[in-house]
């Protein structure tokens, strides 16, 4: 769901003009601000992943991505012996949050980029905090952790063993998720504090069987923790620069360091759900590049297209799945795409992009489609060009077959909502054939299905396309209850996962 102005329940526009940022951000002051940050570590932490909340508050505003950005603002800008905020002033805040205009669309309304770009900021400020976690942490270990694979004959540039440990001062990357995941969890339960002194209480006894507690201070302080002087000092470096459209959006350095100390007794994390985000894939890939650059990406373009390829595995029913295949055409040597899934009655191209949604593309910059372009953009290129040499291709793999009716489909580690942003869409390359854009989270639902049920599904997803765009939204749907075994017995793997699963389900348990 995405949440506008024009949502139902929001009272503030009613007899009033929209609001500016400096209008915003001069409500803000007018707050102290340590009880404000109090407020929103409360509020956030009362939002689990399996949100039951009363819909009027998340319809007025009440949401993580809101209640982020009136922290941010708070720090980056809140004063001191001001009114004490209560839930009604940080209510109040959140739903002015929603109603800043998005100056730039404002004056370009007939602008199909600007209307994109709009929606574009809008996606990726609310979707990501409603992924689903836990096949998020599982996939993390999948491509990070102790359940990596790398493709035979591949040799690493900067994903070597021990990698993570060096990045992380020697922890390793199943320590890491698994502190973040009790720390979020402490918070969540504690209206958003947690302090290192609690691991010697009762609520943590035997938690240390499974999980180093040595790893999790160390995560702890080095990772998750910062102050309001630093906090500022990053904040500056989006923020400032940033367009009075693009401000809102910019990055929130509380994606990074979640928790503020010096605020009360123990650090509190205004924004709860940027604690376990520092566990999923994004926030991992981004510790590789900082720290590896470009190498780590292009190690991670492998290993993500064989992790696609572990997970067409699981398919089940009468298919095959055949790896690219380098051939002639022209006399020019040439790769073709990552993946050819021959389903009943279809064959399926498949290209595989590992690359992130950037600053530019979520704020939506001058440069927005820069990284689409460069990912998504040349997924597409690359399928048109596989479809236009099947026959060359057959030729070399004469297991790929060429007479069958084909899909392309570019698969994404992290999702760029393609579907719902129809002129973001436009400004790509055009198919040449029915080709779809989705995320691996659900690659990871369709693989459940049997080949048939898939190939029906994709076939009437090719009977509705339009010039060439595969409609992907409905597909996910198809598999929902069904469980991934990859990442359920992944999930099943680790020690402190199996120990919360059995205190949260003791009668399974024994």
């Amino acid at each position: 769901m995405i949440i506008t102005s024009s949502t139902l329940g929001y009272p503030y526009q009613q007899d009033r003009k929209s609001p500016s940022w400096e209008d915003f951000k001069g409500q803000i002051r007018r707050v102290d601000r340590d009880s404000l940050l109090i407020q929103c570590a409360a509020a956030s932490a009362a939002i689990t992943p399996n949100d039951d909340r009363d819909n009027s508050l998340s319809r007025r505003g009440l949401n993580p991505w809101n209640i982020a950005d009136v922290a941010r603002t708070s720090l980056a800008w809140g004063s001191f012996q001001r009114p004490q905020a209560d839930n009604k002033v940080l209510l109040r805040l959140c739903n002015m949050n929603v109603h800043l205009p998005d100056e730039e669309l404002h004056s370009n309304p007939d602008r199909t980029d600007a209307f994109a770009k709009t929606l574009t900021r809008m996606y990726f400020e609310q979707f990501p905090g409603q992924r689903d976690i836990f096949p998020a942490l599982s996939r993390t270990i999948l491509l990070f952790g102790s359940m990596s694979e790398h493709p035979s004959g591949f040799t690493p540039e900067k994903m070597t063993p021990g990698w993570f440990e060096e990045v992380a001062n020697g922890l390793t990357l199943d320590d890491y998720v698994g502190s973040v995941f009790v720390i979020s969890v402490g918070a969540h339960s504690n209206n958003g504090a947690f302090s290192l002194e609690w691991l010697n209480g009762e609520a943590f006894r035997g938690l240390d069987e499974v999980l180093s507690f040595s790893a999790l201070r160390q995560t702890f302080t080095e990772q998750l923790v910062t102050s309001v002087a630093e906090f500022k000092r990053v904040n500056r470096q989006f923020q400032d620069h940033a367009a009075p459209a693009q401000k809102k959006f910019a990055f929130n350095p509380l994606a990074n360091r979640p928790f503020i100390e010096g605020i009360t007794d123990e650090p509190i994390a205004p924004w709860c759900q940027a604690i376990i985000a520092k566990a999923l894939p994004p926030a991992i890939y981004f510790l590789g590049v900082q720290a590896f650059g470009d190498g780590f990406a292009r190690d991670l373009g492998h290993v993500f297209q064989h992790y696609v390829g572990r997970h067409l595995e699981l398919i089940s029913g009468d298919y095959s799945y055949k790896p690219e295949v380098p051939y002639l055409f022209k006399k020019n040597r040439i790769d073709s795409c990552d993946w050819f899934l021959d389903l009943p009655g279809l064959l399926v191209l498949i290209e595989c992009k590992a690359r992130q949604p950037i600053e530019a593309l979520r704020v939506g910059m001058d440069s927005w489609l820069d990284s689409v372009s460069g990912s998504i953009g040349k997924g597409i290129d690359q399928l048109n060009r596989s479809h236009r040499d099947i026959e060359a291709i057959a030729a070399v793999n004469p297991e790929i077959d060429p007479t069958k009716p084909r899909v392309g489909l570019v698969i994404t580690l992290e999702p760029f909502y393609m579907d719902q942003n129809w002129p973001m869409r436009a400004q790509l390359p055009d198919a040449d054939f029915p080709i779809g854009v989705l995320s691996i989270e659900d690659l990871e639902s369709l693989v459940t299905l049997s080949a048939d049920e898939l190939a029906d599904l994709l076939t009437k997803s090719a009977h509705d396309s339009v010039d060439g765009v595969l409609p992907m939204t409905p597909t996910p749907k198809a598999a929902a209850g069904r469980e991934n075994p990859l990442l359920s017995s992944t999930w099943d793997s680790i020690g402190l996962f199996n120990r919360i699963d059995d205190e949260q389900n003791p009668k399974a348990a024994s």
